[in-house]
C-alpha cells in the first residue's frame, strides 16, 4: 500500500487515497499499524537525505536536502496523514465513554473531558496517540525542513488546522498549544496532560543555541500558521505576533530576528492574515525604534511574492515611501532594498510610476551609498521588470547599458 501511496503518478496516488487506504483501515481493522508505519516513513524519508552542510554541530547540518522523489514522497504521505485523521478522531470518539451521551455529541474533547484524563479517569490510546507520537514526530520532521521547503510545511499546518476543527477549542487551547510553546523554548503549563506524559512533551523544549535557532527558523512558522492560526485563535495570534515584532524588539540577535521574519512570511502565505499582519507592520513603521523601522522594512521585502497589485499599492508602497522618507540611513537604505523587491514582482504602471518618483528622491540625497543601494535594488528588478522601468535605469546611470546587460 505504502508503495503505491509514494507513486510517482499522481493518478496512482489519488486513487490509493481514496479507495485502497480507506478500504484497508476498514476491512482489517489495521488503523494503528497503518498510522505507526505511516509516521516511520514520513520521517525516515527525509532523514535519510543529506545534510544541507558538513558542519558538524551548525544549524545547516540538522536540516536535509530533499531530492525531488523524497520530497513527493514526504509531500503525498503527509496527505495520507491528513487523510487519516477523520478516522482517527472518530475511532477516539468511540472508545470514549461519553460518546453515548447525546448531550456530548461534538463537543466530547471538552475541558472537563481534558480534566478527567489528565487525571488518569480516561485511558484513550487513540486520542493519546496524536498528542504523544504524531505531534512530536511532525515537531521532528519540521526540523529537517529547511525554510525552502514551504510546499511541505504547508502539508503540516493544514494537518494542525484540521486537528483543531476536529477536536476543538479545548483541545487547541489545552493540548495542541502547550506543546508548540514547550517546543519554541517557551514556558507553558501542562494541566491537561497526563504525568506520564510530562517527561516526552518537556522533551520538545530546545536547551541548546543550536537547538533554539532549529526551534526559531522550523516550528515557529508552524505555532504561527497551523496552531494559532486557527479561527478561534485570532486575538492571541495578534497578542503573540506584537510580542515578536514590537515588544521583543532589542532582545533578540540579527539572526533571530531575520528567523522571526521569515516566520511571519510564511504566514503570509494564507491570505486570510494579511490584515492583521499590515496593522502590525504599519505600526513597526511609525514607531521611533530604529531596529523596528529596518525589521520593518525586511519584513514587507520577504511578503511582496504573497500580495496582489492593489494591496501592494495600498500598503506597501505607502509604508516604505515613510521609511523611506526617515532621517537614519539604515532604515533609509533598507527601505531601498525593498523598492527593489516591488519592482521585481510587479509591472503595473501605476506602480513602477511611485518607484520612479521615489527612487529620485533617494538619488537626489546625493550620498555614494544611496546610489549603490538604488543599483543594487534595481539590478534585482532589471530582468523582471517593464520597459519603461528598464528606460528609466539607462536615463539615470550613464553607461547603464554596460551595467545592466538587459
Amino acid at each position: 500500500m505504502f508503495q503505491l501511496v509514494c507513486d510517482p503518478s499522481g493518478v496512482v496516488v489519488e486513487s490509493t487515497l481514496k479507495e485502497l487506504v480507506p478500504a484497508v483501515i476498514k476491512w482489517g481493522h489495521k488503523l494503528d499499524h497503518v498510522l505507526r508505519v505511516l509516521l516511520s516513513h514520513i520521517l525516515s524519508s527525509a532523514e535519510r537525505c543529506p545534510p544541507l552542510s558538513g558542519v558538524e554541530g551548525s544549524v545547516e547540518s540538522h536540516l536535509r536536502v530533499l531530492g525531488e522523489r523524497e520530497r513527493w514522497n514526504v509531500d503525498v504521505l503527509l496527505r495520507m496523514l491528513l487523510e487519516m485523521l477523520p478516522s482517527v478522531h472518530q475511532k477516539a470518539i468511540e472508545m470514549s465513554p461519553f460518546s453515548s451521551d447525546p448531550e456530548t455529541t461534538g463537543t466530547i474533547f471538552s475541558t472537563p473531558f481534558l480534566e478527567l484524563y489528565a487525571g488518569g479517569h480516561v485511558q484513550l490510546p487513540a486520542f493519546e496517540w496524536l498528542h504523544v507520537d504524531c505531534i512530536p514526530d511532525l515537531i521532528e520532521l519540521a526540523c529537517l525542513l529547511p525554510p525552502k521547503e514551504d510546499t511541505l510545511r504547508n502539508r503540516i499546518t493544514r494537518f494542525l488546522l484540521a486537528v483543531s476543527e476536529h477536536y476543538g477549542d479545548s483541545y487547541l487551547t489545552h493540548i495542541l498549544l502547550p506543546i508548540f510553546l514547550i517546543a519554541i523554548g517557551e514556558d507553558a503549563l501542562l494541566t491537561y496532560f497526563p504525568s506520564e506524559s510530562h517527561s516526552k512533551i518537556e522533551g520538545l523544549m530546545p536547551r541548546t543555541a543550536v537547538a533554539k535557532r532549529l526551534a526559531t527558523m522550523c516550528i515557529l512558522p508552524l505555532l504561527l500558521a497551523g496552531v494559532l492560526g486557527a479561527p478561534s485563535k485570532h486575538e492571541q495570534l495578534v497578542e503573540y505576533l506584537r510580542k515578536l515584532l514590537v515588544e521583543g524588539v532589542g532582545n533578540q540577535s540579527t539572526k533571530c530576528n531575520a528567523e522571526i521574519i521569515d516566520a511571519v512570511r510564511f504566514l503570509c502565505t494564507c491570505e486570510v492574515h494579511h490584515g492583521m499582519i499590515f496593522n502590525i507592520l504599519w505600526e513597526m513603521v511609525v514607531s521611533s525604534n530604529i531596529d523596528m523601522k529596518i525589521n520593518a522594512a525586511n519584513l514587507l521585502k520577504v511578503i511582496v511574492p504573497y500580495i496582489d497589485a492593489k494591496v501592494a499599492s495600498t500598503h506597501i508602497l505607502p509604508a516604505l515611501v515613510t521609511l523611506g522618507s526617515d532621517q537614519n540611513l539604515s532604515v533609509k537604505y533598507a527601505s531601498i532594498v525593498s523598492f527593489g523587491a516591488v519592482a521585481q514582482h510587479f509591472k503595473n504602471d501605476m506602480i513602477v510610476d511611485k518607484i520612479r518618483v521615489q527612487m529620485d528622491a533617494f538619488l537626489e540625497d546625493g550620498s555614494h551609498e544611496a546610489t549603490i543601494a538604488v543599483v543594487h535594488a534595481l539590478v534585482v528588478a532589471v530582468p523582471h521588470t517593464t520597459d519603461r522601468l528598464k528606460d528609466y535605469i539607462l536615463n539615470i546611470f550613464p553607461g547603464g547599458i554596460v551595467l545592466f546587460p538587459f
